[in-house]
């Protein structure tokens, strides 16, 4: 009787500290899905406030973009415009040279006249 009762009380024993070990293992595994949770938890706000970040840029870029769409055209027509503008100053400056015909001769004397010119302005210089 006495083997049968220390039997009992060791499988009893044994038992128990079974249960605690996995009573142990279960709080373990149980506190390392929470900080698993935790962690996917602050992922996910992270997630979200990165998405909410970029989707306020999308929306700024867009408007920036549209912005320089805008200017780009307005710039554009007036580029347009002032090149219509230049060509109607060419023809009207083509047609007044053939109306008057500048005089060859005087842009030559002019230029011998102010080389003269210039000669006796350095002399004055030098001898001062």
């Amino acid at each position: 009787m006495k083997p049968l009762f220390v039997l009992l009380v060791s499988c009893a024993w044994t038992l128990i500290g079974a249960q605690n070990y996995y009573q142990a293992l279960m709080d373990y595994l149980e506190n390392r899905l929470l900080a698993i949770e935790d962690r996917m938890q602050l992922w996910h706000e992270q997630a979200h406030q990165y998405r909410t970040e970029m989707l306020d840029f999308k929306k700024l870029t867009s408007e920036a973009m549209t912005g320089i769409k805008n200017d780009h055209s307005m710039m554009f027509k007036d580029l347009k415009g002032a090149s219509a503008r230049v060509d109607l100053v060419e023809r009207e400056m083509d047609y007044v040279e053939t109306q008057n015909s500048p005089r060859a001769c005087a842009n030559k004397a002019e230029k011998v006249l102010e080389q003269e010119a210039w000669g006796l302005q350095e002399r004055d210089e030098v001898e001062e």
